[in-house]
């Protein structure tokens, strides 16, 4: 059963006072690695001899980032009640998505409901 049904209760019916929105976002980011080979030169004294650092190569590496956005909202007054965020680097592997999705989705819950101090 998931995370959000045990802690609502065993009497909780959907369509009731509070309504749930989630979301998914999918965004591609970058690092960049630098790898020095070297440090070029020798030691040199006052201005004789080499220096320098050597040379240095930089690739660009780029992932990308889900993030899942829980809010729930009062549905009478549409008011915000609670929002919830959970992010990970996706894989190309959907099973090991699905995975990730399932611990990001309990860690989230893991905050619930407001105030609650359980981790």
């Amino acid at each position: 059963m998931p995370p959000w049904q045990l802690k609502a209760g065993p009497g909780w019916i959907p369509g009731g006072d509070v309504s749930i929105v989630a979301m998914e976002i999918t965004q591609n980011q970058q690092t960049l690695n630098t790898f020095y080979d070297g440090f070029g030169g020798g030691w040199g004294w006052r201005r004789f001899g080499g220096g320098g650092f050597g040379e240095a190569t930089t690739t660009t590496e780029t992932y990308k980032v889900g993030t899942l956005v829980v809010d729930l909202f009062d549905t009478k007054t549409k008011k915000l009640l609670w929002r919830g965020t959970s992010s990970d680097t996706l894989s190309n592997n959907s099973d090991k998505n699905i995975k990730n999705l399932d611990k990001g989705v309990e860690k989230l819950f893991k905050q619930f409901p407001p105030g609650s101090s359980k981790k």
